[in-house]
């Protein structure tokens, strides 16, 4: 990271925010109020287990995931990423039970197998699913660097030996094991490119290079009050250097006709995920719109309020879609279920164009400050913190240090470099918009719309 080999990461301050984020999920386990939605009775290894790690069997298990990534959200975290453990589970869990029917292979074993390691020591995997890609034109096998997209090098009697790198490895340093997915090959010749395996994260060839969370490690508590506590986690080029994997941790390889139908599902499961997260961030951002109106004497004006409405309806249109999908989920011939795919591909694109709109009512509401205030070293040094204490002033009733702490919350959230990560995280973590639009066309029947606008115009053919 940042050219430093990091020999700790536990104590490494620029791990600080994400590792806090993760652990959020943990904490939650331990509250008396979250017992009924942390806890859960596994069906594969027959012990109560974090539902982070369950296997989803119906849609009552589907709405007790929603209130608890909502929970997540109480907690001031847009992202505990747990969510990818379950994404990643589900999916695996079924592809393989798929292979297995068609190949009579033992995918599936190891399928079930890791599930149990990881209900059993509650883990986090990391998903690592994006390939360099070179030349977008061309496909998997298809570069002029074979490499850029991840695959099998070598099989042998002990495993596979694969080559490759992922670019968005979020959270991988503080993850427990790394799933490492293969890309979509559209041919037999490119089946070396259709793999899934898990690895430790400490697995030797493995390497890591992370791009820090913002310049400064250091919590700023007053500058930075959010994204110092739960910000903005660790992205990583992963990277899998002739790395060797056993069979017993290997989930696909070569079965190519695959792979379509595991990204599919692990998408649409991270997309549902993803909706959530978002209502997590608009409903701060609605509390801090409201917040810093009321500080700054507007908190009853017209357009205000007017624009808080807008916020407000944008979340309860996330939060409905993802009850949507769980409600109408699927359940597939493996015993594990998943959310409908186009409520929640209709949120995922859906969310990602509030994003501007959210930003711009938050920063009409505090005004220019979020962009000029002075520092908090400042306010605290006595030949300056005179002055700001006179003129950051609001309406009377709010101390000055409360009002420039809800301006900080603003930038933090709006105008900071936690914020333009997250702005890249709600547009592309998860898929671009355009891929969840053509997901929406792919389910929604719009032959049948046709139809009823026939029968409305009374033309018969």
């Amino acid at each position: 990271m940042a050219g430093e080999e990091i020999k700790n990461i536990v104590d490494h301050p620029a791990f600080q925010a994400g590792i806090r984020s993760a652990g959020v999920t943990y904490e939650m386990g331990e509250e008396p109020e979250y017992q009924d939605l942390t806890k859960v009775r596994s069906p594969v290894i027959n012990e109560d287990i974090s539902r982070w790690t369950h296997l989803m069997q119906n849609e009552q298990d589907a709405i007790s995931k929603v209130k608890l990534m909502r929970g997540v959200g109480e907690h001031l975290c847009f992202c505990g990423y747990r969510c990818l453990t379950a994404d990643a589970l589900h999916a695996a869990w079924a592809m393989t039970y798929d292979v297995d029917k068609k190949y009579n292979t033992r995918y599936h074993q190891n399928a079930i197998e890791f599930t149990k390691q990881v209900q059993k020591n509650d883990w986090i995997i990391g998903t690592c699913s994006v390939d360099p890609k070179g030349d977008r034109s061309k496909g998997p096998g298809e570069q002029t660097d074979p490499d850029l997209h991840l695959h099998v090098v070598k099989r042998t009697n002990e495993g596979i030996v694969v080559r490759g790198a992922k670019c968005h490895g979020t959270a991988s340093p503080y993850t427990n094991v790394i799933m490492g997915m293969g890309s979509i090959p559209k041919t037999e010749k490119a089946k070396d490119y259709a793999v899934l395996f898990y690895t430790p994260v400490d697995a030797e060839r493995l390497i890591i290079i992370s791009r820090p969370p913002r310049k400064s490690y250091q919590a700023r508590e007053f500058d930075n009050p959010f994204s110092s506590k739960y910000g903005a986690h660790v992205e990583s080029l992963v990277i899998f250097d002739d790395m060797f994997v056993p069979w017993e941790h290997v989930l696909l390889c070569g079965e190519y006709e695959f792979m379509a139908d595991f990204h599919r599902m692990l998408r649409a499961s991270h997309a549902w995920h993803k909706s959530m997260c978002r209502w997590a961030s608009l409903d701060l951002s609605i509390g801090t719109t409201a917040l810093i109106a009321d500080y700054n004497g507007v908190g009853h004006a017209p357009h205000i309020w007017n624009n808080i409405s807008e916020l407000v309806i944008s979340a309860e249109i996330l939060h409905s879609l993802a009850l949507a999908a769980a409600l109408e989920g699927w359940k597939h011939e493996s015993g594990v279920y998943f959310p409908k795919a186009l409520p929640v591909s209709a949120g995922k694109a859906y969310s990602a164009c509030k994003v501007g709109e959210e930003r711009l009512f938050m920063q009409d509401a505090a005004g220019g400050l979020v962009a000029t205030m002075a520092s908090e070293e400042d306010y605290r040094n006595p030949k300056t913190g005179k002055y700001m204490e006179k003129y950051y002033k609001g309406r009377d009733g709010v101390p000055t240090e409360h009002r420039m702490r809800a301006i900080k919350l603003v930038e933090d959230l709006t105008a900071s470099e936690f914020s333009g990560w997250y702005q890249a995280m709600a547009i592309t973590g998860g898929g671009p918009p355009f891929y969840h639009k053509q997901i929406v066309m792919e389910n929604y029947d719009l032959e049948k719309s046709k139809r009823k606008a026939l029968r409305a115009a009374g033309i018969k053919e």
